[in-house]
């Protein structure tokens, strides 16, 4: 029975170790810089830092992966957040949005930043600067709300 033990132990570290070979493909592109969302809108510099530290992990091609997103499986769930968020929201390509969409894609990460959303609760633990400050969340939602007004959309509810 022990040496059954032994062998289904070693078995597991093995599948384990043979596990981290797979690296993940966070599909990080290059930037064309005149596609982010700072050469289409220009925002000021609170609104840009705070974007920078609390989201472009997630929404942007600018990712900054842990140590703990090379190691599997954190690695694939890691991946899968940043394809997700990305799909949603990202800054890198911010000029593949029509005005419209892009207006009601800010106006809705104003509200999930104010309903404390996001970052997403199982993110902030290992990054505890993550979390924008409250008057960042009120800056980026006062440009947000400027910028709709600016383009005429109408708020979506």
């Amino acid at each position: 029975m022990r040496r059954a033990l032994w062998i289904f132990a070693i078995v597991i570290v093995v599948v384990f170790l043979g596990m981290q070979f797979h690296q993940p493909n966070f599909g990080l592109e290059p930037v064309n810089p005149h596609a982010t969302l700072e050469a289409q809108l220009h925002p000021d510099a609170q609104i840009h830092n705070a974007l920078r530290r609390s989201c472009y992990d997630c929404h942007s091609a600018e990712v900054k992966v842990p140590w703990y997103g090379h190691v599997w499986p954190a690695s694939v769930l890691l991946q899968n957040d940043i394809r997700k968020g990305r799909a949603y929201l990202d800054f890198s390509n911010w000029s593949n949005l029509s005005t419209e969409m892009g207006q009601i894609r800010l106006i809705s990460a104003c509200r999930e930043m104010r309903g404390d959303e996001m970052p997403l609760w199982y993110y902030r633990p290992m990054h505890p600067g993550a979390s924008p400050k409250d008057e960042d969340v009120e800056a980026f939602c006062s440009w947000v709300q400027t910028m709709r007004l600016r383009s005429g959309v109408a708020e979506v509810r």
